[in-house]
């Protein structure tokens, strides 16, 4: 007897969401996600912002309004060099507050400049710091993905006075602050530690100073010169009001103040913040003691890895979030994490058959809505969730992987191979998927395909084709003479005569590499048969003239 399908993981977390409301009497539920814009923010970021889009428009759909937010932290000091960054520039800004960091030009910004639009150039060219930068591309790539939160600037929170008393709360509170840290952490606080880092009014520095009293209207604080690695701090000393933006909190007890001053209460984060003891585990037991709230419902979910590698915003590692955006169509890119569970590693390669298998699990997803095909109901939802604009009603998806080889095919036509695969004309709506999908296509094929994939030959000579030796040379003017005794070739027929050529010569292995270095640049490709008889016939013979004449 078939089991039944347990539910799709979006309506799991949005059941139990509902039913922690009720249990808690929340009258609202205010979803909520967070980043550090200390640089190009990178694909693993997305993961975080996609998941609670989608679970706030799911719970939409079943509840009263759901507010939707995004904070970016940006009152965080810089206590990382991007490595695209000019060191002589930026390291004297080091310890400062992102938002109050001078914004680098464009060019030397380290962003995705050849995947920019011009309407984005426009919006990114309007950035008033070096947090709002890299914040308004992160946005323009989560946006495309279809992620509509409101966006929350933290200094803005700092600065209107909105945190004022919660900060109070922390400052009361230092005492039940440095027992959570104990029972939690296992953390043994200073007597004099406090849960503040003024803003130094003398060097604009904020990772550097240290708060030593709280008098109940202002703290005493120092700039210490040597109190971190990255950043020195000038050594002033004096007293100043902690709200009003003067300062911020410190993250671990910043994360749950910003909890209450914007009312979240549903929250997840990934595995780096809710491992035991971790700033999540901090962040909830500071809650009903110190800020008396609510402990928001968590959703703790796992990285996406690119080849592999967890990113790093402030290092430059990694893919960055609008280059992986480009990746795909929009609908596409959201599939991917609609429909991986959250708890779940999602380790995702370019370089590799990761896009044409994306493609391809869209497609059957879409086939299922459309009762085309049985299969897991659950990818049918993710499919549904992944539309951005309304709900698509079925027709002919041309295969991603056959687009690929086929477009590089100069005797194919591709309206008319894929006509054929319909069994009948392309509707418009087909025929302009076809071409949104040819390009991309084009660029998994030019940037990112494994070497079967890349059939064309390179219009010149590769610079690799240097490399080949004499006896390549000669047997390149072998396979010349093949091609010219018979035109009608097949592509087993071929292959095996190549073979049977450098076999009694060179050697067959150093015989293909000579064919692959002519067409490709490389020592290894497709099928040579296939490769040269799926090419311009004018351009291999030209270029087997060519190099065997040198």
């Amino acid at each position: 007897m078939t089991q039944p399908q347990s539910p799709h993981w979006i309506d799991q977390v949005t059941n139990s969401i509902l039913d922690w409301q009720k249990e808690t009497n929340q009258t609202q539920l205010h979803v909520d996600d967070m980043k550090t814009p200390s640089g190009r923010i990178h694909t693993g970021s997305l993961r975080g912002v996609v998941l609670h889009d989608l679970v706030a428009k799911a719970l939409a759909e079943k509840t009263q309004k759901v507010v939707s937010t995004y904070v970016f932290n940006d009152m965080d000091s810089m206590d990382g060099l991007p490595a695209y960054l000019d060191p002589k520039v930026y390291t004297p800004h080091m310890g400062k507050p992102l938002y109050q960091i001078p914004v680098p030009s464009l060019e030397e910004s380290g962003l995705s400049l050849d995947l920019i639009s011009n309407q984005d150039r426009l919006e990114l060219e309007k950035a008033t710091n070096f947090a709002e930068l890299y914040a308004i591309d992160f946005m323009q790539a989560f946006r495309r993905l279809g992620c509509t939160q409101e966006i929350v600037w933290s200094h803005q929170l700092y600065e209107s006075g909105q945190m004022d008393e919660i900060i109070r709360e922390a400052l009361d509170g230092v005492d039940q602050l440095r027992k959570i840290y104990q029972d939690v952490a296992d953390y043994k606080l200073p007597e004099k530690w406090y849960p503040f880092q003024v803003i130094c009014p003398q060097c604009g520095k904020v990772g550097t100073t240290l708060v030593t009293e709280w008098d109940g209207t202002e703290v005493s604080f120092i700039c210490m010169p040597n109190k971190v690695t990255w950043a020195q701090g000038c050594g002033h000393e004096g007293k100043i009001s902690p709200f009003g933006g003067n300062g911020k909190l410190l993250w671990k007890v910043d994360w749950p103040a910003h909890w209450k001053a914007l009312g979240v209460n549903v929250e997840g984060a990934g595995k780096d913040h809710t491992s035991a003891g971790g700033s999540r585990d901090m962040a909830n037991a500071q809650c009903p003691t110190v800020f008396h709230i609510q402990t928001p419902f968590d959703i703790p979910y796992e990285w996406i890895l690119v080849r592999g590698t967890k990113m790093s915003s402030s290092k430059g590692v990694g893919t960055s979030a609008r280059e992986f955006t480009n990746l795909f169509p929009p609908e596409i890119g959201r599939f991917l994490f609609a429909s991986r569970h959250y708890n779940q590693v999602i380790d995702f390669d370019p370089y590799s058959m990761a896009i044409p298998d994306l493609f391809d699990e869209y497609d059957q997803a879409a086939r299922i809505t459309w009762d085309q095909e049985t299969g897991d109901k659950r990818q049918s939802r993710a499919f549904q969730a992944s539309q951005i604009q309304t709900q698509p009603g079925p027709y002919f998806l041309p295969r991603f992987r056959d687009i690929a080889i086929w477009m590089q095919h100069p005797d194919l036509n591709l309206v008319e191979k894929f006509t054929e695969v319909k069994g009948s004309a392309l509707s418009q709506q087909e025929l302009q998927e076809l071409e949104d999908r040819k390009t991309y296509a084009k660029a998994w094929v030019t940037n990112y395909a494994p070497s079967e994939y890349q059939l064309t030959p390179k219009a010149d000579v590769p610079p690799e084709a240097t490399q080949l030796t004499s006896e390549q040379k000669t047997y390149l003017k072998g396979v010349l003479h093949l091609l010219e005794q018979d035109q009608a070739w097949q592509p087993d027929a071929l292959q095996q005569a190549l073979y049977e050529t450098a076999k009694s010569s060179l050697g067959a292995k150093l015989g293909f590499q000579a064919i692959y270095l002519a067409f490709l640049g490389k020592t290894a490709g497709p099928r040579a048969a296939w490769m040269l008889l799926a090419a311009n016939q004018d351009l291999v013979r030209t270029r087997l003239k060519l190099l065997s004449e040198e």
